[in-house]
């Protein structure tokens, strides 16, 4: 559910944060708010002096009859609010899919999909209500497509003659094979029916159709499965490598087989679909979260813009460069800064839409196997909040605390707390380390 301030993801009167870990908690609240989904979809969305701002686009208020809204994926409560907030009546009609139920101020019909791969019965549903706003819209009217990762699983349908329960299967094969988060979407947005490889598009042939786009990083085209952007000769080229590589294409019949041929055509994408716009991205967390922390008298340094490896191989890689990139600052007890802090976003390795919280526990369970240096500490924070299952935490700490002062028990976790549904452009990783301490004192 969206909180108390649904309009931040932390309230603006919190006092500094405190605690073992004030630096990487404000590293954390900085990432979020920059790329906040309710924040991002207000800037891109305005309405002011018989004005509308949408997207990239300048429209007179009147210009349209009725205004729609489709929301799906985790953000999707963020970004219809915000879409409310900015068109207030303005919005007749709407509906909502993804990880949480439909918050009591949004006056629209919604269903609940929990995290997990393609192959999801409930997606009917969900691909039946979208295309029928779709198709039910004119020329007068305009389409609002609301689109952030977990989208994929909402409106990916199997392809005829294979159920949802063998399509599922194979994305948990391909998963269990070896494919990467990315190829198990390119998978699902090229042998996939319902919304995904621009199908969603084309059901809307009379209306202009505007997409906001909140990505992990793969682009705005595999969010969701790309609902207006149809599938490319390349794309249905690497599919058809990608299941020859891990022996799953004898799994599918020839008809499904076909949808990766050269001469295969997706659907046409009616001329008044706009291309998409993103409005979160991985840089926007990365970018405001480093500020932060150089704000706080901290030596900001970017070690990867994103890393793709499985949790445990991301750990690895993550504090293999975090070590190169503290080495060569050569911090001593007298160096002008407060220590190294590094950054990264990670996918985990993991498909959009999968609940990130087993691969969170595992990238901090390696990592603390890694650390080598006592001042070093390293923190994994989801930036889709606290969905999927529960004993995982959105956020956590492994190393010493950030604040010399506090003690905590070695060895052990520290969970950082936030709002749930927020947005998703993947989990960012801190490490930070901090001076060299002096025996008998104290760092700075």
């Amino acid at each position: 559910m969206i909180g108390q301030f649904p309009w931040e993801p932390f309230p603006q009167d919190e006092p500094e944060p405190k605690g073992p870990d004030p630096i990487h908690r404000t590293a954390y609240q900085s990432a979020l708010t920059a790329a906040d989904a309710y924040r991002s979809v207000r800037l891109a969305l305005r309405r002011e002096d018989g004005v509308v701002r949408v997207g990239n686009r300048f429209v007179a208020e009147e210009r349209y009859r009725q205004v729609a809204f489709i929301a799906l994926g985790n953000a999707a409560p963020s970004m219809a609010l915000a879409a409310l907030h900015a068109l207030g009546d303005r919005l007749t009609q709407g509906f909502l899919a993804g990880p949480e139920p439909v918050p009591g101020e949004i006056p629209f019909q919604g269903t609940v999909v929990p995290p997990g791969l393609p192959g999801y019965v409930g997606s009917e549903g969900v691909v039946r209500a979208s295309t029928e706003i779709a198709e039910g819209l004119g020329p007068e009217d305009l389409l609002l497509l609301l689109v952030s990762p977990g989208a994929l699983r909402a409106l990916c349908r199997p392809p005829t003659g294979v159920s949802d329960e063998e399509f599922g299967r194979l994305f948990a094969s391909a998963s269990a094979a070896g494919a990467t988060g990315r190829e198990v979407g390119l998978l699902a947005r090229t042998l996939g029916e319902g919304g995904v490889g621009g199908r969603l598009a084309a059901a809307a042939q009379r209306v202009d159709v505007a997409t906001f786009v909140v990505e992990r990083g793969d682009g705005p085209g595999l969010v969701g499965g790309g609902p207006v952007e149809p599938t490319s000769r390349a794309e249905r080229t690497e599919a058809r490598a990608v299941l020859d590589r891990l022996q799953l294409t004898s799994t599918l019949p020839a008809s499904v087989l076909g949808r990766l041929t050269a001469a295969a055509e997706g659907p046409a994408i009616p001329s008044r679909v706009a291309r998409p716009v993103v409005v979160a991205a991985p840089s926007d967390a990365l970018r405001a979260g480093a500020d932060a922390v150089f704000d706080r008298g901290w030596t900001s340094r970017l070690a990867f813009l994103e890393i793709r490896e499985p949790a445990v191989q991301a750990a690895e890689t993550f504090l293999s460069r975090a070590e190169e990139l503290v080495r060569a600052e050569n911090l001593t007890s007298e160096s002008r800064t407060k220590g190294v802090a590094v950054f990264a976003m990670t996918t985990l390795g993991l498909p959009e839409g999968v609940d990130e919280g087993p691969a969170l526990s595992a990238f901090l369970g390696r990592a603390a196997t890694l650390l080598r240096r006592r001042e070093m500490s390293v923190g994994l924070y989801r930036t889709g909040g606290a969905i999927g299952a529960t004993p995982f935490p959105p956020a956590a700490v492994v190393g010493p605390p950030s604040d010399p002062k506090t003690k905590v028990r070695p060895g052990r976790a520290r969970a950082l707390p936030m709002r749930p549904g927020i947005t998703d452009v993947g989990a960012l990783a801190v490490a930070l380390c901090g001076l060299p301490r002096v025996a008998g004192a104290e760092s700075a």
